[in-house]
């Protein structure tokens, strides 16, 4: 079997019109605000519509992320020739570009639409690294050079920026951020956990008193491990339990990197790279069918 047989294979297992339905029942009610925050906010009476709707733009962009396509181009090339009897009319790959990128709004609020009600009694939270190029190629990057920024992380330096994200038990995103890249972790805990109440566990790189006496005052429990030069803290056999069971955060960062192709270097704008990361979010959101679940522990007290 050819690698074009076994991708297209892949492609057809996934069941694309279920996708299209739910991305299609969420812009029937949001299309006209959208429309409407445009005109608005880019001082315009007038914004040309596209013959292809918003659903079909977004539902195209998110598909590629579920695709296994390495590339935009080959997977656009295929939909055209394999699949172009879905669509009234399919543009040519620079328009359909464009289209992705003008309507990255579009993908975060769909992306957004999808964290609301997700906010459990137990979440888990934290970063991973989004390098826009490899470090030598630092100085000749300019794509991305007003968002960028060299960062660090456990695995090392970087050039970039860090997605922060928060989990509940059922492996659902529940709130999303993204940062520069040397931007603190802890600097980002109270923009993501704003107007919820729930405990909350995160590795060593959330260790911050100050942080913890602020988060609960708004009925936050930040636990997180002591350093080996701290004080120990005694933890229930509860607290114990979820703090382990932080790997599945790792689980669902390692999905949306190496499935749905989270991380590129292939950004030539910024709306292309901020459409790129809400595309990943979603399809991940919409389609993933074995999120990292986590049994929840009661307390016994």
């Amino acid at each position: 079997m050819s690698y074009h047989t076994k991708l297209t294979t892949l492609v057809l297992m996934f069941n694309s019109t279920e996708l299209f339905c739910v991305i299609d029942d969420f812009f029937l009610k949001f299309e006209s605000t959208y429309w409407e925050f445009l005109k608005q906010n880019r001082g315009s009476l007038r914004i040309r519509t596209a013959q292809l709707t918003i659903s079909e733009i977004c539902f195209i962009a998110i598909w590629y992320k579920c695709s296994h396509f390495n590339n935009f181009k080959a997977f656009f090339s295929w939909l055209k020739e394999d699949k172009s009897h879905l669509f009234k009319y399919l543009p040519c790959y620079q328009r359909m570009i464009h289209l992705i990128n003008m309507h990255e709004l579009a993908l975060h609020a769909l992306h957004v639409a999808l964290m609301k009600g997700q906010g459990t009694q137990y979440l888990w939270i934290d970063s991973t690294t989004l390098p826009v190029c490899k470090n030598q190629r630092i100085q000749r990057h300019k794509s991305l050079v007003q968002i960028a920024s060299r960062g660090r992380s456990s695995m090392g330096w970087f050039y970039g920026c860090k997605l922060h994200i928060v989990m509940n038990q059922f492996g659902e995103i529940s709130c999303s951020a993204l940062s520069n890249g040397h931007v603190a972790d802890i600097k980002m805990v109270e923009q993501l956990v704003a107007g919820v109440e729930a405990k909350l566990y995160g590795d060593r790189g959330y260790i911050s008193q100050e942080l913890k006496i602020r988060l609960k005052h708004q009925g936050i429990d930040l636990i997180i491990y002591h350093r080996k030069n701290m004080q120990a803290i005694q933890l229930c056999a509860s607290d114990e339990y979820h703090l382990r069971q932080r790997n599945k955060i790792e689980t669902l960062f390692s999905l949306l990197k190496g499935q749905y192709n989270l991380v590129t270097s292939k950004a030539r704008s910024l709306h292309g790279f901020l459409s790129g990361i809400y595309a990943s979010l979603c399809a991940y959101q919409l389609t993933h069918r074995n999120k990292p679940t986590i049994q929840i522990k009661e307390s016994s007290a």
